[in-house]
């Protein structure tokens, strides 16, 4: 009998709204990313998930599920966010009191009505915490805020987003009690980045990832997986045939394996970049597929660092006491777990200082940002 382990399927969203653009809202995010048409893209991905019964990780902007008759509570927590110019589009717009597509509580109200999701965290205002772009201090504002508006919503994120796929700073994660976070995807740099993206769609040879055994005392690494191709602008000269032909391959390299598929997307996606719900499809009815015949593990990303948790039963979850992992936790004692997380209105003794002297991210760094 063979004792390769089970192939695995990730499905994650990064849920952000405007805020994924924040320092770089253009008259297109203006016009599709409405608080109208997040809400159909969300109900309609909700919808597609349901038909397969295939969990996802939503993984929230926590600023996005604000309510805009909130901002006046939680005014503090958007002061001194990077050098200023990050939140330019949304100050600007706030002054007029423009809030379309900017706060959208209702999505994550129609992914906790659904009772099968992981809610994940991508940071508060989407400010990018690479080492080379924040410092400690920074992320830890931007994680106490997201800290403080999911204790308000009644959330306990279990695993991590990073902001435009930007990782750095893990071991703060851990002092905020996340088990896990998305590694980064790989990806071409250059000039040419753009099209040697679009053009990586034809590769029909794309390997599924390895699952990384989890090192003790460590937060848990998550297969970066890959985007799914995103049918709007010059994206669309690729037939949807080919991204579900090298979806059907990477499915099979994880079967052969023992391997991860991990499939990542943004909900806003299906707004300006339309059959992409349509290809979306095609390939979760490849994955219920394989799931319904018991070669496949359909999984969260919360439910992968347990799995890899179960993998090493000795081993305490990452930033917690024993006993305090996700297998077999209360939501109670999840919720115990993340209060004892520092909030942006506690901050913890020693840090003031260094909060001082990094007030904010350099412009020069959020300029390098915003062309990633």
């Amino acid at each position: 009998m063979s004792t390769r382990p089970k192939a695995i399927f990730v499905l994650s969203l990064d849920c952000e709204g405007k805020w994924g653009l924040a320092d770089q809202i253009s008259d297109h995010h203006v016009r599709y990313f409405t608080s109208e048409n997040l809400r159909r893209a969300y109900g309609d991905l909700l919808a597609l998930f349901e038909k397969w019964e295939v969990p996802a990780t939503f993984a929230f902007v926590m600023a996005f599920i604000l309510a805009k008759e909130e901002l006046g509570r939680y005014a503090d927590l958007f002061e001194d966010v990077g050098d200023g110019s990050w939140l330019r589009h949304f100050r600007r717009d706030a002054a007029a009191s423009r809030f379309d597509g900017w706060f959208v509580p209702e999505a994550l109200e129609m992914v906790r009505a659904a009772d099968r999701h992981e809610i994940g965290c991508h940071g508060f205002s989407h400010l990018p915490l690479a080492k080379d772009l924040a410092r400690p201090a920074e992320v830890r504002r931007e994680l106490a805020a997201a800290t403080e508006v999911a204790r308000a919503k009644g959330i306990v994120p279990r695993t991590f987003v990073y902001p435009r796929n930007l990782v750095g700073h893990t071991h703060v994660l851990q002092e905020y009690g996340f088990l896990g976070y998305r590694t980064r995807p790989p990806r071409s740099t250059g000039p040419l980045r753009r099209v040697r993206s679009v053009l990586g769609e034809l590769d029909l040879s794309t390997p599924a990832q390895p699952p990384a055994r989890p090192t003790p005392g460590a937060i848990i690494p998550i297969p970066s997986g890959y985007f799914l191709h995103w049918r709007y602008g010059v994206r669309r000269v690729i037939p949807a045939s080919v991204t579900v032909t090298r979806w059907r391959r990477i499915l099979d390299h994880a079967l052969q394996n023992g391997w991860v598929a991990h499939l990542n997307l943004h909900p806003h996606n299906i707004i300006d970049g339309p059959g992409t719900l349509r290809t979306l499809d095609r390939i979760l009815a490849m994955v219920a597929r394989h799931r319904d015949r018991g070669e496949l593990e359909v999984m969260t990303q919360e439910g992968y660092c347990a799995h890899m948790i179960a993998s090493a039963p000795s081993r305490p979850p990452a930033g917690h006491a024993a006993g305090h992992g996700a297998i077999g936790c209360s939501d109670a004692r999840l919720r115990s777990s993340m209060a004892a997380q520092p909030s942006a209105r506690e901050r913890q003794p020693g840090r003031q200082e260094e909060e001082s002297r990094c007030a904010s991210v350099g412009s020069d760094s959020i300029k390098k940002a915003s062309r990633l």
